[in-house]
């Protein structure tokens, strides 16, 4: 008898678990298809992403909610985010800020008027035509070098290697490679061209430098590639491939995407050179558009920005989002007229004065920001960014 009498608690005991175990899957199941009828909505309609992006999601965020740093100096003021920190240059310190507003570091800096470059944790940073350089990770200057001439560009790749652009010189520019420990690769001297930009691959391998030859009839832009190594044992054999572009046809920026492919910027059209051949990517001069704002400095991918009228009153501003890669195109439209554009790695800024969007590279809103005043720029770093006003800069986080 007492065996039976377990045997039933048992098969009671059995019966209670299967029904939670019931319990439980209609429950995931009911969750699973209100997640799913959410996304279709968010997906498909865009009154539903509003409404779902502010009520839901809470990616609305006003100025009175936000961690802020308070800016009271005497001097100069320049605000940029360096990695996951918002950084103030004032009084010949720069200091990094957390995403709550606290000081974490502080380095001496003598500089003003700063001219700099950001890839991942370096910053390669000096006085706009002034000639010390210095290459800063985290709280440490790596190394100081002072170079003969005005420093008027830099740029530095995610490993520490620096390309400087010099004008002020017997020549119209000198190009000066660094490594990440601060010794001098080689130099270009330029006699008749302008070089207005220059990027160095993810690899450390090539050098890509952008020139303008102003002293025929016609302007010429050409892009040159160089082999850091070949540079460094023979100077005179250093150009591996050159482009020239149609003439009068000018440009503006380089970025090397990756080791081997390099997206340049003109005045009317971005293009890409990849294996000594040339494609356009996206143009910037096209009939019937009204194009205010591009570039290519994001990760991966380019855009550009159409204004658009909507109606009699309206106008709204198209971001069209481009993968460099695979050539896929995301359009994210903003309810509004673009002032200005800020792009950093993956995030996409557009600030209709009082009112900012943060948009991904995959075209979804990220935060939409509102203050009563017009902000005077916006700083972008690895999930972090920065309204600047005269008296604050507001933190949000992304």
């Amino acid at each position: 008898m007492k065996d039976i009498v377990n045997f039933k608690d048992e098969k009671k005991q059995n019966k209670s678990i299967n029904k939670k175990k019931i319990t439980v899957a209609i429950s995931i199941g009911i969750i699973l298809l209100v997640i799913g009828i959410t996304m279709l909505i968010y997906y498909s309609s865009n009154d539903a992403r509003k409404f779902l992006d502010q009520y839901l999601f809470r990616k609305n965020v006003t100025q009175e909610k936000l961690d802020s740093i308070e800016l009271d100096y005497d001097s100069n003021i320049s605000v940029f985010a360096y990695n996951k920190n918002i950084c103030i240059l004032a009084e010949n310190k720069l200091m990094e800020y957390n995403s709550s507003g606290k000081l974490e570091k502080e380095i001496d800096l003598e500089i003003n008027n700063p001219v700099y470059s950001i890839n991942n944790k370096y910053i390669a940073i000096s006085e706009q035509n002034g000639s010390k350089l210095n290459l800063i990770s985290g709280s440490e200057i790596l190394w100081t070098k002072t170079l003969d001439g005005n420093i008027s560009k830099i740029s530095v790749n995610n490993n520490g290697y620096v390309s400087v652009i010099l004008t002020g010189t017997t020549y119209k520019s000198v190009i000066v490679i660094f490594d990440n420990n601060g010794n001098e690769l080689f130099k270009i001297y330029r006699s008749t061209t302008t070089v207005v930009d220059t990027s160095i691959s993810n690899d450390n391998n090539y050098l890509a430098f952008a020139e303008v030859n102003t002293s025929g009839t016609t302007l010429q832009s050409s892009i040159k590639i160089i082999s850091i190594e070949k540079a460094k044992e023979s100077p005179s054999e250093y150009i591996t491939y050159t482009y020239s572009a149609d003439s009068n046809k000018l440009i503006v920026n380089i970025e090397y995407n990756g080791n081997n492919k390099i997206i340049c910027m003109y005045d009317n059209e971005i293009c890409t050179i990849q294996n000594e051949s040339n494609s356009s990517l996206m143009s910037l001069n096209e009939s019937g558009k009204n194009i205010n704002f591009a570039n290519i400095n994001l990760e991966n991918c380019i855009y550009r920005a159409i204004e658009e009228n909507d109606g009699l009153f309206n106008t709204n501003t198209v971001l069209e989002i481009k993968n460099v890669n695979n050539n896929n195109t995301t359009i994210y439209t903003v309810e509004g007229a673009a002032k200005y554009i800020y792009s950093y790695n993956n995030i996409i800024a557009v600030s209709l004065g009082q009112e900012i969007e943060f948009i991904n590279t995959s075209g979804w809103l990220l935060k939409s920001y509102s203050s009563t005043q017009e902000a005077q720029k916006v700083v972008i770093g690895n999930g972090i960014a920065g309204i600047v006003y005269n008296d604050r800069v507001e933190i949000i986080n992304l």
